[in-house]
């Protein structure tokens, strides 16, 4: 567990959110190990001081002892709306389940067709989670810094994304299909169809 792995996990579970520093260390050293990550033999405060440090331009505020407020993606997706409404009517694929909070994947066509072309039907796609907009969480993450724009194939809807993210990933580590030096943790070889049929093994469809 770095610096920089607890400053991305904290922008995945505590964005637009308050939280004190102790919250943070026990949510963020849980959700890391159940997904399979190391946690060492680590000081964590000193951990999470390190990685408030490179979060204190990106939206993070200390708003009293131990409390923190974290708006890293408020700050961006204001004007990524605009710049991408300028551009495209965005949609997404597919949409399934019920529920306040979503586990989405989204990929790049460029992967895909590089991928059909070596006869591969899996290519990388990342599988995250949010309790806002699924849309405004991609883009807040994405943004306008590629060369084309995230294709949101599939919207998981469901009452605990935490929870049904954890258990993609771990279905797909077992397989070998995580991508360990991509940005971040959540990059995997699958395809929306083949997310899409763990989802409904999962919640028993």
């Amino acid at each position: 567990m770095t610096p920089n792995i607890f400053a991305e996990l904290l922008i995945l579970l505590f964005d637009g959110k308050q939280f004190k520093r102790t919250t943070a260390i026990e949510e963020i050293t849980k959700y890391h190990h159940d997904g399979g990550g190391v946690l060492g033999k680590k000081e964590y405060v000193a951990v999470f001081k390190k990685a408030c440090k490179s979060l204190s331009s990106r939206g993070l505020s200390n708003i009293g002892y131990g409390t923190w407020r974290l708006n890293h993606e408020i700050q961006e997706i204001e004007i990524i709306e605009k710049e991408v409404s300028n551009t495209v009517e965005y949609a997404v694929d597919k949409t399934i389940g019920s529920g306040a909070n979503s586990v989405y994947v989204y990929y790049y066509d460029t992967y895909k067709k590089h991928a059909e072309t070596c006869g591969h039907c899996i290519w990388e796609c990342k599988i995250g989670r949010t309790d806002k907009d699924p849309l405004q969480r991609v883009f807040g993450q994405a943004g306008t810094c590629y060369p084309e724009l995230p294709h949101i194939a599939l919207i998981m809807k469901c009452e605990n994304s935490l929870q049904l993210e954890s258990a993609l990933h771990n279905i797909l580590k077992l397989r070998n299909r995580w991508i360990e030096n991509a940005p971040g943790t959540e990059w995997f070889f699958t395809s929306p169809e083949e997310v899409e049929s763990f989802y409904r093994l999962i919640v028993g469809e």
